[in-house]
């Protein structure tokens, strides 16, 4: 219950009465007066049930398993209800709300230059049929404590600033984490880029350090043959060791494989790493690697191999989807410009990875991850990668 507190962090307190009573006293308000009895018992409501959606989150994870399809769909339609009636209750806290905002801002000058209060007029949105469009560059907040989680990443409801997440991309990256991974999705996390070479470039500077030794499927995309060469290989840049590799079979990658270990054998033992980088259908010509084999002997070595998947697609070929996880990309690249949104009008990308190496509060350690050497923070915070909401 305490992460619905503005004082989540530092509260002692534990029943929804006592937090509902900190709450108002929080915000300066009487409890004893009509007003204070009336927000304290909604309150107090609140917190009594988001110990009951945690039971039922907890009942969903146990059971979900071991039902059939009909009981599920049953499930499903009595928790979309239930949303919808806590989406009602929000649309009916809106009309005290926007009184009460109306009269804070009654002079013209002030209500031209602010507008209306976003919550207002963004309840509804939940009902849309389709994710909303959101065009904005920041967001609001109600308390220190929310900002401070949501700067820490610790508050995945709360964005910060659309550079890096906004409530659209997320939506269409668990799209793309739903077509591809299947039912491994709870394991993987995507992050959209302006293009695909922009989600090329941030696994490659996220992964790459300066001397590693990169094999490279030789029939690559031009712009990542251009991106290797010009840029990561040079020697006034990150000084990669590139490696081409001419074969489509596990049994060529198992021999050439072993030839660059050798050959790489001073500088891998010194502590540099060796990386896999392939696609698959090749862009343009289409010839096909075989991919479950390739990251199967990569990883009996403890290599990661990145995989461009943007000519497959998701509907052609799901690497992710391989019941031996050894047989699966580390991470999986999709510029959308392409077949995903074949209409010629967008320019994007994406990348997909395990959710331990994408993205982890700061300060933590998850999955043997530490927070600072995830995509997110690595790269993808400090570039910024914002896919614009249109």
């Amino acid at each position: 219950m305490k992460n619905l507190s503005p004082l989540r962090n530092t509260t002692k307190h534990e029943s929804a009465k006592a937090l509902a009573s900190e709450q108002l006293a929080y915000f300066d308000i009487d409890p004893n007066t009509e007003y204070g009895r009336s927000l304290v018992e909604l309150t107090e409501h609140l917190y009594s049930a988001q110990h009951s959606l945690d039971a039922l989150w907890s009942a969903t994870s146990e059971t979900l398993p071991l039902l059939d399809r009909s009981d599920k769909v049953r499930y499903f339609n009595a928790k979309k209800f239930l949303a919808f009636q806590i989406a009602k209750l929000l649309d009916n806290l809106q009309n005290p709300f926007r009184a009460t905002y109306q009269q804070l801002n009654s002079d013209n000058t002030t209500k031209t230059a602010k507008g209306s209060f976003p919550l207002f007029d963004n309840v509804p949105a939940l009902f849309s049929a389709t994710p909303v469009v959101t065009k904005t560059a920041t967001y609001i907040y109600a308390c220190t404590e929310w900002v401070d989680d949501a700067f820490h990443g610790k508050e995945p409801t709360h964005q910060i600033y659309s550079r890096l997440l906004n409530p659209t991309s997320i939506s269409l990256a668990n799209a793309i984490v739903d077509l591809e991974a299947g039912p491994y999705t709870n394991e993987y996390l995507a992050w959209n880029f302006n293009s695909g070479m922009a989600a090329i470039d941030c696994v490659l500077s996220n992964i790459l350090r300066h001397g590693d030794v990169l094999i490279v499927a030789r029939n690559v995309y031009g712009g990542s043959h251009q991106l290797l060469v010009d840029f990561f290989a040079q020697e006034s840049r990150l000084a990669i060791q590139l490696e081409w590799f001419d074969g489509y079979s596990g049994d060529e990658f198992d021999r050439f494989l072993s030839e660059v270990q050798q050959r790489h054998r001073e500088r891998l033992n010194d502590g540099k790493k060796l990386h896999v980088y392939i696609e698959s259908p090749c862009n343009p010509h289409g010839l096909v690697l075989d991919v479950p084999k390739i990251c199967e002997r990569a990883h009996q070595d403890d290599h990661k191999v990145i995989l461009d998947s943007t000519l497959a697609t998701p509907f052609l070929n799901r690497p992710l989807q391989r019941n031996n996880p050894a047989e699966r990309p580390d991470y999986v690249i999709h510029s959308y410009t392409k077949d995903l949104a074949g209409t010629g009008a967008a320019t994007a990308g994406v990348v997909i990875g395990k959710i331990e190496t994408m993205f982890g509060p700061k300060g933590h350690t998850t999955g043997g991850v530490f927070w600072q050497d995830t995509m997110f923070w690595d790269v993808y915070y400090i570039k910024g990668a914002f896919l614009d909401a249109d």
